[in-house]
């Protein structure tokens, strides 16, 4: 036995630095993982977001290559009488004008964040997640909902809210997975100009359909007189002048065979004031039960929501809808003068 005259209780500090040198190194490699992890996250994200340009990427190449064709081979490099040509050259331009500008603005206009108003309390999210069923939700949520100017429920006629913006959705807004948040009065997401089709860009993508089908109609009929009327084809002997002629006009039937049934969809769509996912899903409403028409107000009604009430900027890509989004008149409105604005 060994005596301890200090009384001071010996320890072996070798299991002590090793124990530390551990836990240091477990923390380095945790922090190490949870970079990768993050690193390897930012990459997949810039890798998905360069994906969905690409479809913008292909209609500017697409663009160039027809301009190309149009004015320089056909109009400049081909065409004898100037006066056609000069004619011609300024109708391109100005169908060129209008595809590029309401393009643009249906590519760059997001859609407005929706008010904080919207936001669930985060003491009521709590409960909400706790709720057992379907009546202690539904009560939660009308509770929630009863200041907040809504018509539209779901299918259970419970409030609609969204999990992943913790927020009660005004009436026709749906979350759109792609963009990552709500989006206000939405009609689809579309790959072509890599934004969500909603409230504040709806007119702008209806002018782009409609200027769009004019300009690849345009291009289609100029390259078909170019090559019945003034040159000719001979299918026999195929060269490559008449090759810069046929491509470009079988991609402008394409494209304008696609654009023109767009525009007669969404035509048909604003004249019975109904979006895309509308047609597809019918919404519910609070008072009238599950309908297409509720927001149908008549065909000129229905254009002024979209278009505004000021018919000069109806042709211009220039911001003239009514109404904020959040809220909508319905033919009950029309019919009974008030709707009940809470699912109970």
């Amino acid at each position: 036995m060994i005596d301890n005259p200090s009384g001071v209780l010996q320890t072996n500090p070798v299991p002590i630095v090793a124990q530390l040198a551990m836990e240091y190194l477990t923390e380095n490699s945790e922090d190490e993982y949870r970079q990768r992890r993050s690193g390897s996250a930012t990459c997949c994200s810039a890798f998905d977001s360069f994906l969905r340009w690409i479809p913008v990427i292909f209609i500017g190449a697409v663009l160039v290559y027809s301009y190309y064709v149009y004015v320089w081979h056909l109009c400049l490099h081909k065409m004898p009488n100037a006066a056609l040509m000069g004619a011609l050259l300024l109708w391109y331009h100005l169908l060129l004008l209008m595809f590029l500008w309401t393009y643009w603005r249906t590519l760059r206009t997001k859609c407005r964040p929706i008010p904080d108003e919207w936001s669930i309390p985060e003491a009521d999210w709590v409960r909400l997640q706790r709720a057992d069923g379907l009546e202690e939700r539904r009560s939660i949520l009308a509770a929630i909902g009863r200041a907040l100017p809504i018509t539209v429920c779901d299918q259970n006629g419970v409030v609609r809210y969204c999990v992943h913006c913790r927020l009660i959705k005004p009436d026709r807004a749906h979350h759109c997975r792609i963009c990552g948040c709500c989006i206000l009065k939405m009609d689809h997401h579309c790959p072509w100009v890599n934004n969500c089709v909603n409230f504040h860009n709806y007119k702008f993508f209806l002018l782009f359909l409609a200027y769009s089908s004019l300009y690849c109609l345009d291009i289609l009929v100029t390259l078909m007189l170019d090559l019945h009327q003034a040159w000719g084809i001979d299918f026999d002997n195929v060269d490559m002048d008449s090759l810069l002629t046929i491509i470009p006009m079988i991609f402008a039937l394409i494209f304008t065979t696609a654009a023109l049934i767009m525009l007669g969809m969404h035509i048909y769509f604003v004249l019975l004031n109904r979006t895309t996912m509308e047609s597809a899903y019918s919404p519910t409403f609070c008072a009238g039960g599950r309908t297409r028409k509720a927001f149908d107000l008549g065909c000129c009604e229905n254009l002024r929501e979209v278009f505004g009430d000021r018919w000069y900027l109806w042709p211009l890509p220039i911001y003239s809808s009514r109404g904020d989004g959040l809220t909508f008149s319905t033919s009950y409105e029309s019919r009974d003068g008030s709707i009940s604005s809470t699912a109970v």
